[in-house]
């Protein structure tokens, strides 16, 4: 009775433990929803034009989509966009911030604080005052709801961090003649292929004072300017002073020669032109070399068997040749032996 007993007693630990881990995940995933800030903002962007020496209004509007109310503050600060990739980094100290495009200063909201109940929203509004003297061209602010709690996550539209930010970008353009100034810092593909398709990364630098929004077209051509294929870029915002990254694919798995890949785009209001090109080789060495083995193999064998139809058809004839002065000599002497 004594192995009955200790298997019951397993089988009883093993429920418990089973029971434990099950607690525990659901109390971690009940957690983690709580913890989770059911927020989104509208619009997540907008474009304000503002001459020098005047103020324009602005509203952005915080969306509680939880069952529970939250509260926190609503700050102002600059944003840049440094990475290739397109994110914005917010600025919280001003006094670290570019004043070519700081713009948090000029600005004032209406509540510095805010509440906002399940399923509804907060409707924040500010000004922005541009100076008399402000240099013509872009400015970057972040109008942004922090909540007073903290968690490890964070929502969309701020930065990784222990508490959560939900923020909505404005792109200011003080009024005036600005810069345009763009250029392709970067085209590059492996100069060799074995196969298609051939992978190309380009890069588009922003050096004006106002973010631009580039169009632009991949192109490969054949080493005789045949088109094979075009692939455009994705249009995205690139900041001043920023650059962006692009990756595209072009052709097909089985290409062979020299091929052209050139990229036009155009920018701006007044749709400045940019192109550059590079070349790349294509060429499937394996499977050439495979079909060249069995070519030469196919001649060399095809040759060996010719020669040997060849001799052996010299040999059939020499023989032949041989047996008729044979059978003429036969001749002459019964020939002779008549006579």
């Amino acid at each position: 009775m004594k192995p009955a007993t200790t298997n019951i007693k397993k089988k009883l630990i093993s429920l418990i433990l089973l029971f434990c881990v099950i607690t525990l995940a659901l109390q971690v995933t009940t957690v983690s929803a709580q913890t989770t800030m059911p927020l989104t903002v509208g619009p997540a962007r907008q474009q304000i034009t503002i001459n020098p020496g005047e103020s324009a209004p602005f509203a952005v509007k915080f969306y509680n989509q939880g069952e529970f109310p939250l509260t926190g503050i609503v700050k102002v600060a600059d944003f840049v966009v440094q990475s290739n990739d397109g994110a914005p980094r917010i600025i919280d100290d001003i006094k670290t911030a570019n004043p070519k495009y700081s713009a948090s200063g000029w600005t004032t909201l209406s509540f510095d604080r805010a509440a906002i109940d399940a399923n509804d929203r907060a409707i924040i509004t500010g000004n922005i005052s541009v100076p008399k003297d402000a240099r013509p061209g872009g400015r970057y602010i972040a109008v942004y709801f922090e909540p007073s709690i903290s968690t490890p996550q964070s929502v969309e539209g701020a930065s990784q961090g222990t508490t959560p930010r939900i923020a909505s970008l404005i792109y200011i353009r003080v009024a005036g003649p600005i810069t345009e100034n763009a250029i392709i810092s970067s085209l590059f593909a492996k100069s060799f292929y074995e196969y298609g398709p051939i992978k190309v990364n380009s890069e588009i630098l922003n050096r004006g004072d106002y973010h631009i929004r580039p169009r632009g077209i991949l192109t490969l051509s054949n080493s005789i300017d045949g088109l094979v294929e075009q692939s455009s870029l994705r249009e995205e915002n690139i900041f001043p002073d920023a650059a962006r990254m692009y990756e595209n694919s072009l052709g097909s798995k089985w290409m062979m020669g020299r091929y052209k890949i050139n990229l036009a785009a155009s920018y701006g209001e007044k749709g400045q032109a940019l192109e550059r090109s590079i070349y790349v080789w294509v060429f499937p060495w394996k499977v050439a070399t495979i079909v060249l083995l069995a070519v030469l193999i196919i001649i060399l064998i095809s040759r060996n068997m010719y020669k040997k139809i060849v001799v052996k058809e010299s040999v059939l004839e020499a023989e032949v040749e041989k047996e008729k002065e044979e059978i003429e000599k036969l001749k002459e002497e019964l020939r002779n032996r008549k006579e």
